[in-house]
């Protein structure tokens, strides 16, 4: 069985056509659950309603760093509205993206840092989007109280090889910094959720970042409909081709190909509270 902890079956350019063929692909794949992870209201209500729709998907309410000049408090009301969903399993995608430059970046702060607040007060795992931001981005998570003593008390530990570890319930989707950034993540009680280009050639960073981080910090994503993993690579990425993102992670830790996705499912599972 597969996790795909980060994807986008919500994806506003689908018609409710697409959207149920995808859904059909997911069924008759390995996958066994998926997180629908929004980006503004809209697509949180659309991912609410493909979790009501379909046992597997869960789903992720939050406001998107694009967002940040659009957003109004009355949007942030709304998110802690849907977040008291039984199938709302994460505050995201919310975090910096600097990648277009700089031009909002203070309201991608602003943004930011009242959606931690909000993860906070709900009691709630976080899904983190940091792109040519990643100083930032752990400066703020820290000064905002997401990897506090308090916050881990809230959850369960990690179950480590070294023993429980307290768990910060912060998912570093997409993760793109580098094995030490990583490592630095780890101590802090954060999760690494990698996707495509783990499976790229010039993919090297994340491959070392699956290399060096304990398995028990891992999670698996598509991203989808984003970056396709080789040999699909250039496609409209989905859920069921997370089966190649797993089998180069089973590679780059040394571990057969069920074993690791047992795992990072257990992980996944562990990191959202799904108990079935």
């Amino acid at each position: 069985m597969l996790f795909d902890a980060h994807t986008h079956l919500n994806f506003e350019k689908y018609s409710e056509e697409e959207r149920r063929e995808i859904a059909a692909a997911i069924e008759a794949s390995d996958v066994g659950y998926i997180v629908d992870v929004a980006d503004c209201v809209a697509s949180a209500k659309q991912a609410l309603a493909d979790a009501a729709a379909y046992p597997w998907c869960y789903a992720a309410v939050g406001i998107h760093p694009d967002h940040a000049s659009s957003y109004t408090d009355a949007d942030i009301e709304e998110i802690r509205r849907l977040a008291a969903d039984p199938k709302a399993v994460a505050i995201g995608e919310i975090g910096l993206d600097f990648y277009y430059g700089t031009d909002d970046r203070e309201e991608q702060q602003v943004l930011f840092r009242k959606q931690i607040r909000l993860a906070n007060e709900l009691k709630m795992p976080i899904m983190i989007h940091s792109r040519d931001a990643h100083q930032l981005t752990m400066d703020i998570l820290k000064e905002e109280g997401a990897f506090s003593d308090e916050r881990k008390s809230w959850f369960p530990p990690r179950m480590t090889a070294d023993g429980p570890k307290p768990d910060a319930r912060v998912q570093m989707h997409c993760f793109s910094g580098s094995p030490e950034l990583a490592l630095e993540y780890a101590k802090l009680g954060a999760t690494m959720s990698l996707g495509g280009p783990v499976t790229f050639k010039n993919g090297k960073k994340a491959a070392e970042v699956v290399r060096q981080l304990p398995i028990e910090y891992l999670m698996s994503e598509t991203d989808a409909p984003y970056m396709a993993p080789e040999p699909l690579r250039g496609r409209p990425n989905m859920s069921p081709y997370i089966e190649h993102i797993v089998r180069r992670m089973s590679i780059l830790k040394g571990l057969d190909y069920e074993e690791t996705a047992r795992i990072l499912t257990e992980n996944a599972k562990h990191f959202f509270g799904i108990e079935q």
